[in-house]
């Protein structure tokens, strides 16, 4: 059978009537994908109603205008990954202040989406120096006393050269 599309429009009653003829194998396609949309929780659903049935994406804004500090998307949050700083300058004193003052900042950027830490659920570290492991984890086990999100740790350079640490978290909203 070929593909074909016809549309008709009543003047009478104002409607319009729409017929597609598709081939067997076309509309199998069509199915699958449109079912697995909807098994999903996507399609059929207009971007404002997607917002609205909490799907859809809000920023956080931050301090600079080429990032987010936060993305909600349905029931997580992703946090970008913050240093130690205060008020746009490194806190000084190494890594225990730095991953003190990086924590402050996620606790500070969640409450603005109405959560915690309690509901991350996901941290990445980034440390410049693999001999500071110990002294960020006496700090960061303060923050995490019981059921901490799983979390993975990285040795790496950082954008700011003279910081040691950076951390990003996802948190979920859900029960």
């Amino acid at each position: 059978m070929a593909s074909f599309i016809r549309l008709t429009a009543r003047k009478a009653d104002g409607t319009v009537e729409m017929t597609v003829g598709l081939s067997k194998r076309l509309l199998a396609g069509v199915a699958v994908v449109v079912l697995g949309a909807m098994a999903l929780g996507y399609a059929v659903m207009p971007a404002q109603s997607q917002q609205a049935a909490g799907r859809g994406k809000k920023a956080i804004p931050g301090t600079s205008k080429n990032y987010s500090a936060a993305i909600e998307a349905g029931e997580y949050v992703f946090l970008s990954g913050v240093l130690g700083t205060k008020e746009g300058k490194l806190v000084e004193g190494g890594i225990k202040p730095e991953t003190t003052q990086a924590l402050d900042n996620l606790k500070e950027t969640l409450a603005k989406s109405g959560l915690s830490l309690s509901n991350g659920v996901k941290v990445t570290v980034f440390i410049k120096n693999l001999e500071d492991f110990q002294a960020m984890n006496e700090v960061y086990r303060t923050y995490f006393p019981a059921d901490p999100p799983a979390r993975s740790t990285v040795v790496a350079g950082l954008v700011l050269g003279n910081a040691n640490i950076e951390i990003d978290l996802i948190a979920y909203r859900g029960k």
